[in-house]
C-alpha cells in the first residue's frame, strides 16, 4: 500500500477538524479542566483565569517545557468516544485534522483501543523527517474497516508521542515557525496543481485545511490558539480554488462570540447553535447539517 497521499485539486477535499467539544457527552476533559488539574497539582491557582488559556502554562512551569508536559502526560487520557463521534466519522471524509492529543478518533475508526504500536505501523512523516518534534508534517494513516485508511493529524501533538505536545505559546509560536516553513515550500504550487491538472503530494495538515471544505465541530476557536488563526487567514488569502471553512459553535444565545468579527473578515461560514434542548440535540443537528452538506457536494 503507497505510503503517499495525493490531493486531487479538482475538487475541495472533505475534511473534519474536530475539536474536545464533542467529547464531553462522554466526560471528556476540556482544555481549561486540564489546566485546573496542572494548576491544583502544583498549587497555583491565583489569577491565572485570567491568562490566555496558551499562556497558563508559563505562568505555572516557567521556562520548564519538560515539566509541562510530563504533568500533562498525567492526566490526558482516552474517554468512551460518545455516540455523536461515531456518527459523525461515519461521514464520508477525506481527512481528520484534531487538536485533541487524546485517540477516541482512532478507537471509533478501527473499533477497538488504540495501542503505541498500532500508533507506529500507522505513522507516516509527510516530509521524511520521523524525528520531527512537532506535528505540523506528521500523520497517521489509521485503519478502517473497509481496508482503507484514513489520514488523520494530531495538530498540536498526541499523548503518545510527547515530545509533540503544543501545551504553551513557546510551542504555539514554534508551530507556526513550522506552518511558514511549510507555506514557504509550497509558493504557488496549489494554482500550478490546479492549472495542470495534477494532484499535489500532502506534506501536512495545512495542505487540507487550505485546500479543504473544512468543517470544524467542538472546536471552541479560542483566541490564544494563535497558529490556528495563522492557518484560517491564510486560507482566507489563497488564490487557487478551495473549500470553506464551516465553523459549528454551540454556545448559548446571550454569549457574545468575539471571533464572529473575525470570521467575517477571514469568510468563515460560522454556523451558530444554542444548546437550549441540550448538548446531545445540539450535536444531532450539527451532524444532520454536516450530512445535508457533504451530500450536496457530492451530488455537484
Amino acid at each position: 500500500m503507497s505510503r503517499r497521499i495525493l490531493l486531487d485539486l479538482s475538487t475541495p477535499p472533505r475534511v473534519l477538524l474536530l475539536g474536545n467539544g464533542i467529547l464531553r457527552l462522554k466526560g471528556g476533559g476540556d482544555w481549561s479542566q486540564l489546566l485546573n488539574q496542572l494548576r491544583s497539582r502544583d498549587g497555583k491557582a491565583e489569577g491565572m483565569p485570567h491568562l490566555p488559556f496558551a499562556m497558563q502554562p508559563e505562568a505555572m512551569f516557567g521556562a520548564n517545557v519538560e515539566e509541562v508536559t510530563s504533568r500533562a502526560l498525567q492526566v490526558l487520557r482516552d474517554v468512551q468516544p460518545p455516540h455523536a463521534l461515531k456518527k459523525l466519522l461515519s461521514l464520508p471524509f477525506d481527512a481528520v485534522l484534531t487538536t485533541n492529543y487524546t485517540y477516541e478518533i482512532e478507537q471509533v475508526i478501527t473499533g477497538k483501543p488504540w495501542t503505541d504500536a498500532q500508533r507506529r505501523r500507522a505513522f507516516l512523516p509527510l516530509d521524511g523527517n520521523s524525528h520531527a518534534r512537532y506535528n505540523t508534517c506528521i500523520c497517521s494513516l489509521v485503519p478502517r474497516r473497509d481496508g482503507s485508511r484514513l489520514p488523520v493529524f494530531h495538530m498540536h501533538g498526541e499523548y503518545l508521542r510527547k515530545q509533540s505536545l503544543v501545551l504553551s505559546y513557546y510551542s504555539y509560536a514554534n508551530s507556526v515557525s513550522n506552518l511558514i516553513a511549510l507555506n514557504r515550500y509550497r509558493a504557488n504550487s496549489y494554482t500550478e496543481c490546479q492549472e495542470a491538472g495534477k494532484p499535489m503530494e500532502c506534506r501536512g495538515w495545512l495542505d487540507y485545511f487550505l485546500m479543504g471544505d473544512v468543517y470544524a465541530v467542538g472546536f471552541g476557536f479560542d483566541l490564544s490558539e494563535f497558529d490556528v488563526w495563522w492557518a484560517i487567514e491564510r486560507k482566507a488569502r489563497e488564490h487557487a480554488r478551495h473549500g470553506t471553512l464551516h465553523a459549528y459553535m454551540i454556545e448559548p444565545e446571550e454569549k457574545q462570540l468575539p471571533q464572529a468579527v473575525l470570521f467575517q473578515s477571514m469568510q468563515v461560514d460560522l454556523k451558530r447553535l444554542t444548546p437550549d434542548h441540550g448538548y446531545p440535540a445540539a450535536y444531532e443537528e450539527v451532524l444532520k447539517s454536516c450530512r445535508a452538506s457533504l451530500s450536496s457536494e457530492k451530488a455537484v
